[in-house]
């Protein structure tokens, strides 16, 4: 079961810090750039890297606009590349809400060893096929070393009491500080599962002790399983043919016995690395399996609208932090128009829409000035009436898309460019807020708002 958008909200407003318990060596880059970088992208490796230079900073926290701007990549790229990382086993997130804000803390997990990757079933085969043949032994050989016959030679080392003498008392010293180094976990397969209960049913038939499924065992079976896919009766053949004569399993030899069980069956081809589609962090699960309703979908966007800033929603949507000059148009709108967020929100989409991305200032306070004639308010009002809207004319055919299909693509596009963070982060149990309460509280939010704004204008 997969985290919820309220445990994975991520805007750029928030903070983050990173944290590792290890020193970074010049091994540890090797194996980053020479084993890793195939399977998972220099993208991401990258980060890794960039990640690197903020642990233990004094500065930190920092936010995220950091990421944004010096990466020059929007929070869904982030995001994406965290995904790997955190996939292989080189990354952990945490995250903490509170009413005030909101924080990351990011934890670089050292790599492993060239022993633990090579040995390591699912990430050796994946390298495998990621490279061709020749490439991968000359990768395994770079690591590979060369141990030197030395039962010829008698050791003269001398012993720490042959050169120290031996202190005569003990100090108490307390070491809880210092950190010991987190090793390399391999790949989190804990939300696979595999019959143990058939697989030892079926050993016992074969008048096999279950005592020699160790828990090292175990670990290793449900990687093979995962890996090629293999049933609990296929995994009892590989267990027969690993047997070695003192009744001990061989890890080596059931790792062959498997990729050749999975090399029969799949024409000679090994599997590979691919990533799954089904990851979508602007997605909101369903329970039940129930199917969506578009009418209540539609108005979980808009409450959604309401409640962001319009400069995440704009960073959101151009895949950019906002310029100077759109932080100002949007606090003028603020100021000098009374709206709230949701409609400068849906206002700015609109204009995005059929203005193929581009923000003109003096368009957007013309439709601004008559939407407040008219009485808009909220964002249902203001999406309602953007769908009755005239359309472009049909000459103008260079407009990205008419506002016609409003209702379909403005969700569509929000939902595609959309992060996690974009999504309903606050109680879903809170009440319906009255019309006094909704004035005073947008009030609250148009003075919080500014004074940010106002903040980060300084800082630039």
């Amino acid at each position: 079961m997969g985290l919820n958008s309220f445990e994975l909200g991520l805007r750029p407003q928030d903070s983050f810090e990173v944290i590792q318990d290890f020193y970074l060596n010049s091994q540890h880059l090797e194996i980053l750039n020479r084993l890793f970088t195939p399977l998972i992208g220099p993208q991401a490796i990258g980060l890794y890297h960039f990640m690197h230079q903020f642990s233990n900073d004094v500065e930190q926290p920092l936010t995220h606009y950091v990421i944004m701007n010096e990466l020059k990549e929007n929070l869904i790229d982030f995001r994406n590349q965290m995904d790997l990382l955190e996939a292989i086993g080189l990354m952990k997130s945490f995250v903490k809400h509170d009413e005030q804000q909101t924080h990351f803390i990011y934890q670089l997990i050292q790599p492993p060893s060239p022993s633990q990757f090579f040995n390591d079933p699912m990430l050796s085969v994946f390298l495998y096929s990621e490279v061709d043949k020749k490439r991968y032994q000359v990768l395994k050989k770079h690591f590979e070393q060369t141990f030197r016959d030395l039962s010829q030679y008698q050791q003269t080392t001398r012993k720490f009491t042959d050169v120290f003498k031996v202190p005569n008392r003990i100090l108490d010293i307390d070491t809880q500080n210092i950190p010991k180094a987190s090793d390399y976990q391999g790949l989190d397969l804990s939300n696979e599962s595999f019959d143990f209960d058939m697989l030892k049913q079926m050993l016992h038939n074969h008048f096999i002790s279950n005592e020699i499924v160790t828990k090292d065992a175990k670990s290793l079976i449900v990687q093979l399983a995962t890996l090629y896919g293999l049933t609990a009766d296929a995994m009892k053949h590989i267990i027969l043919n690993s047997i070695t004569s003192a009744q001990q399993l061989s890890f080596e030899e059931m790792r062959k016995q498997a990729r050749s069980y999975y090399l029969i069956e799949h024409e000679n081809q090994l599997p590979k690395l691919e990533l799954n589609k089904n990851i979508k962090h602007s997605d909101i699960s369903t329970q039940n399996n129930e199917i969506p309703d578009p009418e209540n979908d539609t108005e979980q966007w808009l409450q959604l609208l309401e409640q962001t800033s319009p400069i995440d929603m704009l960073a959101s949507w151009s895949e950019s932090e906002p310029t100077l000059s759109q932080k100002n148009m949007i606090e003028e709108l603020i100021h000098r128009e009374k709206m709230n967020f949701g409609v400068i929100n849906i206002l700015l989409q609109f204009v995005m829409l059929k203005e193929d991305m581009k923000l003109p200032k003096s368009y957007i306070f013309e439709i601004a000035s008559n939407w407040k004639k008219k009485g808009i308010t909220t964002a249902k009002q203001a999406y309602e009436y953007a769908l009755k809207v005239n359309q472009p004319k049909p000459s103008n055919e260079n407009k990205s898309q008419s506002y016609q299909g409003y209702n379909r693509k403005s969700k569509l596009v929000s939902r595609e460019k959309t992060p996690k963070w974009l999504e309903e982060r606050d109680n879903p149990n809170a009440t319906a807020l009255s019309k006094d309460e909704k004035d005073d509280q947008f009030e609250k939010d148009r003075q919080a708002f500014l004074e940010q704004l106002n903040k980060d204008w300084e800082e630039d």
